[in-house]
C-alpha cells in the first residue's frame, strides 16, 4: 500500500514514471525488429510489410538498422524520463540542488571518503578553521571545550547549570551546509535593557534543547539536523566545568573569562571538578582519527580545558594518528605574552603529561603593518618562529603564508585547510622522509 502513495496528485512523478516505462517498450520493439524474433507476431509483420511496401523488397539490413534507431530512442527517452523524476525528487528534498546534481553527487561521495579528522579546541580560531576543512572532508569531529563563562554563556550556566553553549554554537554554525540567514540567527543577540539583553539566539536554543532533550549529545544531534551541519560536535566533557589557572607567582585565578585579566604567567590551568568526565563518543572519534588537531585558538582558555579531561587527553597520547598543531599567529595578552612557537608547543606537551605534537603548522606571512599597528596597541604581537627549539621539542615545523590579508592578523580558511590537507593526505600516502619533503616542497620546515 505504500507504493500506492507515488501515485497520489500533485506528485509529479506518474507522469515521468509512464515515459519510462514507454521508453523501455520502445527499447523492446527495437531489440526485436533488429535480431528478427518472432515474438510479437502482427506488429512485426507490419513491420515486414511496411518495409516491403516502401522498397519493394524485403531488406534485413534496413529492418535492423531501424531497430538499433528505435532502442536508442528508447534509451534516450528512459534517460530523460529517469532525470526528470531524480530533479523531482531532489527538488523537494533538497530545493535548488536540482540544477546542480552531478556535481553535487561527486562532491559529497569524494568528501564522505575524505580523511577521519578531529579538532580540538574552542573559540573563534577553531570556527575559523572548521569553515576551511568541510570543504575537505564529511568526517570531522570538533572535540569542543564547555569551560567560557563570560558574557551570555556565562549568564546561561549560571542561570541554568548547564555546560557552556558558546563554542559548540560557533563550531555548529561553521560546519552548517550552507551559512546564512541560520549563521545569522544563530549568532543574533538581543537588544533592549529586559532578561534577554546580550543574549546569543543560538546559546538559548542549544541550552533549551539540552532542557528539552536531556541530554547534551541528544541536543547536538538534533542542532547538527536543524543546521545540516557536515560532521558533529561534540563537548569535550558533559559537566559543568570551571576553568582555573595557577600563576608563576603562587597565586590561582578562578574561571576562563578573568584568566587573561590577571596579568601574570601562566604555569598551568586546571579544572573544577578536577577530574571531569569525557563524553564518550568523544574518545571513541578521537582513537578512530586519521589525524588529531589541535588549536588555532587561545592556548590556556580554549585548546587546554580539553586536556584537563583525563579519558581524552589519554586518548589523544595513545593514538597512533599524527597530531598537528596550528600555532597562533599573534601572541594573546594575559596568555601568551612573548610566547614562541616552541613555547606553545611546550605547554601543550606539559599539559599532556608528555610530547604528543608531532607537526607544528605556524604563519610566516607578512602582517601588514596597519594592521599589525592595532594588534601592538592592545599588546598583542606576531608569534616568534624558532625552529631550532621546535625541533628540540620533538616536531616537524610547517611554515606557509596562513594571513588572511582582508585587514587583520588572523588564519585564512582556504589557505589553512589546504596546507593542513596536503599534510594529512601526504601522512596517509605512508611516504619516505625523503618523498614527504617532495611533496611538501612549497612550504618551508624543519625535520625532527
Amino acid at each position: 500500500m505504500r507504493f500506492m502513495k507515488w501515485l497520489h496528485p500533485g506528485l509529479h512523478i506518474k507522469r515521468w514514471l509512464f515515459l519510462f516505462g514507454l521508453g523501455m517498450m520502445c527499447s523492446s520493439f527495437g531489440i526485436i525488429l533488429t535480431f528478427n524474433y518472432q515474438w510479437l507476431g502482427e506488429l512485426e509483420e507490419w513491420a515486414f510489410r511496411l518495409l516491403y511496401e516502401m522498397t519493394g523488397h524485403y531488406n534485413y539490413t534496413i529492418l535492423a538498422s531501424l531497430g538499433i534507431l528505435v532502442i536508442l530512442l528508447g534509451l534516450v527517452v528512459m534517460a530523460w524520463a529517469t532525470r526528470r523524476l531524480i530533479r523531482t525528487m531532489i527538488g523537494v528534498v533538497m530545493p535548488g540542488e536540482s540544477e546542480n546534481l552531478s556535481d553535487l553527487i561527486f562532491s559529497n561521495l569524494q568528501l564522505s571518503k575524505g580523511p577521519k579528522v578531529v579538532v580540538i579546541g574552542g573559540g573563534t580560531g577553531l570556527s575559523v578553521m572548521l569553515r576551511g576543512l568541510k570543504a575537505k572532508t564529511y568526517n570531522l569531529t570538533a572535540v569542543v571545550t564547555v569551560a567560557e563563562d563570560g558574557g551570555s554563556t556565562g549568564r546561561i550556566r549560571q542561570d541554568l547549570d548547564i555546560i557552556a553553549p558558546g563554542d559548540l554554537r560557533n563550531c555548529l554554525v561553521a560546519l552548517a551546509d550552507k551559512e546564512g540567514l541560520m549563521e545569522k540567527l544563530f549568532a543574533h543577540r538581543f537588544g533592549g535593557s529586559g532578561n534577554l539583553t546580550g543574549h546569543s539566539f543560538g546559546n538559548l536554543f542549544i541550552a533549551a534543547l539540552i532542557e528539552v532533550l536531556g541530554d547534551v549529545e541528544e541536543a547536538m544531534d538534533a542542532t547538527s539536523k536543524v543546521l545540516r551541519v557536515r560532521g558533529k560536535v561534540i563537548p569535550s566533557s558533559a559537566e559543568k566545568i570551571r576553568l582555573n589557572a595557577e600563576m608563576t607567582d603562587g597565586r590561582i585565578v578562578e574561571g576562563e573569562s578573568q584568566i587573561p585579566h590577571a596579568h601574570g604567567k601562566i604555569k598551568r590551568v586546571f579544572t573544577t571538578p578536577e577530574h571531569p568526565k569525557a563524553i564518550q563518543s568523544a574518545v571513541r572519534a578521537i582513537q578512530e582519527a586519521d589525524a588529531i588537531v589541535l588549536g588555532p585558538g587561545s592556548l590556556y582558555t580554549s585548546i587546554m580545558p580539553n586536556l584537563c579531561v583525563p579519558d581524552i587527553v589519554q586518548a589523544v597520547r595513545t593514538s597512533k594518528a599524527p597530531k598537528i598543531y596550528i600555532c597562533n599567529v599573534m601572541t594573546q595578552p594575559g596568555e601568551t605574552d612573548d610566547y614562541t612557537v616552541s613555547d606553545h608547543v611546550k605547554a601543550i606537551n606539559r599539559q599532556a603529561g608528555g610530547r604528543v605534537i608531532d607537526f607544528v603548522i605556524a604563519n610566516n606571512g607578512d602582517v601588514d603593518p596597519a594592521v599589525l599597528q592595532r594588534y601592538v596597541a592592545t599588546g598583542s604581537h606576531p608569534v616568534i618562529i624558532d625552529k631550532k627549539e621546535v625541533s628540540q621539542a620533538g616536531a616537524t615545523l610547517i611554515l606557509s603564508d596562513l594571513i588572511n590579508k582582508e585587514n587583520s592578523a588572523t588564519h585564512d580558511t582556504k589557505k589553512l585547510a589546504n596546507v593542513l590537507f596536503d599534510l594529512i593526505n601526504a601522512l596517509r600516502t605512508d611516504l619516505s622522509p625523503e618523498l614527504l619533503h617532495y611533496y611538501l616542497k612549497r612550504y618551508t620546515f624543519t625535520h625532527r
